[in-house]
């Protein structure tokens, strides 16, 4: 049975339970319609009557006719936007779409999602599988909604369908199939002069290694620019946006990005001869050990085809087998792993180079100090030779008076200035350097210069005000050690008062009601004596109105309760 996915007549194997004709290479399923005849009955050899055939299981059962109304309003909107889009393939994408959905339908999907987003989504993985040149953009152009609520829905359906994984899904779109629609759509005509080129472009683009990363409609925009106007086409940029479906900043950048390239100095005759040239190599298939460079008489062969030399040439130019140059950020890190190399070694070797002057210089002072008799010593024969010293430290020195010799060593500052070591040396800087090296740490710390001038300037300003300040902060300083040692109050009037002092709040404060509150009246109302909490109390007189104390309060009566004195209760544990 012919498949179309395979193309061919393809063997074809059927499912006993289900009665589905499937390929027996690739799996599509070739029919699904299951078809039986009604069922019969024969005569067994006992005379009785059976039933002839097999017994199909009910599959309508299971489905209600919502289910089946939502199955087929799906197809109807597959056909529709095939329809719109003049996609092809007729029927055998609109059912393999169809079979998606059904999944999605299964698995729930459609549930608060509109159908034309779930038909849209299941037609572009169909296309994606089918290697249909159609993008996400342009089927959320047909359904006119954003292309980003489309592929939210493209990829949950993905995820629903366990397609996340799938080499379908995760191959990168190759521009390639788009070139000769979006030409035909930019001319209005086919154009096969045009297609070539931008097909070359893009392939350059590809071995260049633009093409991961970006979305295809942006190369295929800038390649086909790019063909136009070399084919003397007069288009602008807004034509191709228009066409491509990308921003106009998209467009130049993609231009910018190939004109990095070693394809974009080029001019386009030169870039033609060799995309061509390429074109033959790639067809060539030639013979296991035979060399086919411009030595093929005259060296052995060595790798691919090509001597030695052609091939160490080659690799050093192209930078791989592919026949585009290393991914940027190869190229970014391999730059780096070999300037650290290359400062690695510098730095070793000028290390050595530090170590053993050194140790010249160490060696030939000694030799010196040996050689050398020592001047400081004067005509006595028990005299000793002093201890050799190596360069930096000072020798004995003479008696200014010539009282004799003086063995102490000097023991001023240390100076380096005598010493002859070529790693010292590079960390002295003479005054020229000093000056640039000034200049370079002025302007790097600018703007902490700036702010340590002007708190410089403020501080110089508010000289006056700072001393106001001080004096402030000494006074109150002063006030409160005046407090601390004060002597304690003796009453709670004192203490009072003397917080008021303190907080000066006298002027805010009534001090006769204040007195009130530490002082009661006796009968007459005339002198005041001090609460003193360990009085006796009075005995009420029992009418609930006149207490004994002489205070009246005619808003409360007792009634009786209470009666007795307060003496009556002494002794008694409450």
């Amino acid at each position: 049975m012919y498949c179309s996915h395979c193309q061919d007549n393809c063997p074809v194997v059927k499912d006993p339970d289900k009665n589905y004709t499937c390929c027996g290479l690739c799996g599509k399923v070739l029919d699904d319609q299951v078809y039986d005849g009604e069922p019969t009955f024969q005569k067994g050899a006992d005379g009785q009557a059976r039933l002839a055939g097999s017994i199909l299981s009910s599959i309508e059962s299971g489905n209600s006719v919502s289910h089946e109304r939502t199955i087929n309003k799906g197809r109807e909107e597959i056909r529709q936007i095939v329809s719109s889009l003049h996609v092809a393939g007729g029927d055998t994408i609109i059912s393999m779409a169809h079979r998606y959905y059904t999944l999605a339908v299964d698995k729930n999907f459609t549930r608060g999602r509109r159908t034309t987003h779930v038909a849209a989504a299941c037609l572009y993985i169909a296309c994606r599988q089918s290697k249909k040149a159609y993008l996400l953009i342009d089927f959320s152009d047909h359904l006119q909604i954003s292309v980003y609520v489309l592929g939210a829905v493209f990829l949950q359906l993905c995820q629903v369908l366990l397609l996340a994984e799938h080499p379908v899904i995760q191959k990168l779109i190759d521009p390639s199939l788009f070139i000769h629609r979006f030409t035909e759509r930019l001319l209005g005509k086919r154009d096969n002069a045009v297609s070539d080129t931008a097909l070359r472009i893009v392939a350059s683009m590809k071995r260049d290694w633009m093409q991961t990363g970006r979305k295809p409609s942006g190369l295929c925009g800038a390649a086909l620019y790019i063909a136009a106007l070399s084919h003397g086409y007069d288009y602008t940029k807004a034509d191709i946006v228009a066409v491509v479906h990308v921003c106009e900043a998209t467009l130049t950048k993609r231009l910018i990005e190939f004109e990095n390239t070693d394809s974009g100095s080029l001019t386009i005759e030169e870039f033609l001869a060799k995309a061509d040239e390429q074109v033959l190599v790639t067809k060539i298939s030639p013979k296991s050990g035979e060399v086919l460079c411009k030595h093929k008489d005259k060296a052995e062969h060595f790798a691919h085809g090509l001597c030695e030399k052609c091939y160490n040439k080659f690799m050093k130019l192209s930078g791989g087998l592919e026949g585009g140059s290393d991914p940027p950020a190869f190229q970014r890190a391999e730059k780096q792993r070999l300037e650290a190399a290359k400062n690695a070694k510098g730095t070793a070797a000028s290390k050595e180079a530090a170590l053993e002057s050194v140790c010249e210089a160490r060696e030939s002072d000694v030799e010196n100090n040996i050689t050398t008799p020592p001047k400081n010593i004067i005509g006595d024969k028990h005299s000793t030779i002093p201890s050799v010293k190596v360069a930096g430290d000072s020798v004995a020195t003479e008696d200014p008076e010539g009282e004799g010799k003086n063995d102490k060593a000097d023991e001023g500052p240390e100076s380096l200035s005598d010493i002859d070591d070529a790693e010292v040396d590079g960390y002295l800087h003479n005054e020229e350097e000093t000056q640039y090296k000034k200049i370079i740490w002025e302007e790097m710390n600018k703007e902490y210069l700036e702010e340590q001038a002007a708190k410089a300037a403020l501080a110089a300003e508010l000289a006056a005000r700072g001393v106001v300040v001080e004096e402030g902060k000494r006074k109150r300083r002063r006030h409160n050690e005046d407090g601390k040692n004060a002597t304690p109050a003796q009453t709670p009037a004192e203490a009072t008062q003397n917080m008021l002092k303190r907080k000066r709040l006298g002027s805010k404060i009534n001090d006769e009601a204040v007195n009130k509150l530490y002082n009661t009246k006796d009968e007459d109302g005339k002198a005041d004596k001090e609460m003193d909490f360990n009085d006796e109390y009075g005995q009420d007189t029992g009418d609930g109105e006149t207490f004994e104390g002489g205070y009246d309060y005619p808003d409360y009566n007792y009634d009786g309760y209470g009666d007795g004195a307060y003496g009556d209760y002494d002794g008694v544990d409450f």
